[in-house]
């Protein structure tokens, strides 16, 4: 979680035409604004939506279903997602990506071979020559149950606020 400054200054120069907006602290805000004044909170009282999969037994969030889980982590937003592991080719994208079995069948196996090959020490892709990539939330790294190391993904099917 973090907390965006309250108040930006936008800077130009005599080349911008457009601008670059700076974070300023409350003391540096001339008086005359009277933004000092003006209180800035959320006013949206509902309480936060939770995002879940659907619980029909008969879905493909159920049929064939998880091999293990429920399994939660929680997220540096403060959020908790819950997940299970699936077979890959029985995740429910694939289950309704209108391919065959046999299709399904030989996807399940390339992608055990591949998590087979490509372990975690090696660079498959070179780095990226402008930029940098983008962090994600430490906890989204999952390790998976014992056995569960081929040929399985964690899938999350809710992400919710907990008190």
């Amino acid at each position: 979680m973090f907390t965006l400054p309250e108040y930006y200054h936008l800077v130009k120069s005599n080349t911008d035409t457009i601008g670059v907006w700076v974070a300023v602290a409350p003391s540096e805000v001339p008086k005359e604004t009277g933004l000092q004044k003006l209180l800035f909170k959320n006013t949206d009282s509902n309480p936060p939506r939770i995002y879940t999969t659907p619980d029909d037994k008969n879905s493909c969030w159920k049929t064939p279903g998880p091999v293990a889980g429920p399994f939660k982590v929680k997220l540096g937003d403060g959020s908790t997602l819950t997940y299970y592991w699936y077979r890959f080719a029985d995740q429910p994208a694939l289950l309704n990506a209108d391919l065959s079995n046999a299709e399904r069948e030989a996807m399940q196996k390339k992608v055990e071979k591949l998590q087979r090959s490509w372990t975690k020490d090696k660079e498959y892709l070179p780095p990226p020559t402008v930029g940098k990539l983008a962090d994600i939330d430490p906890a989204l790294i999952v390790t998976p149950p014992r056995g569960l190391e081929f040929g399985y993904v964690p899938i999350v099917t809710r992400q919710e606020s907990e008190k």
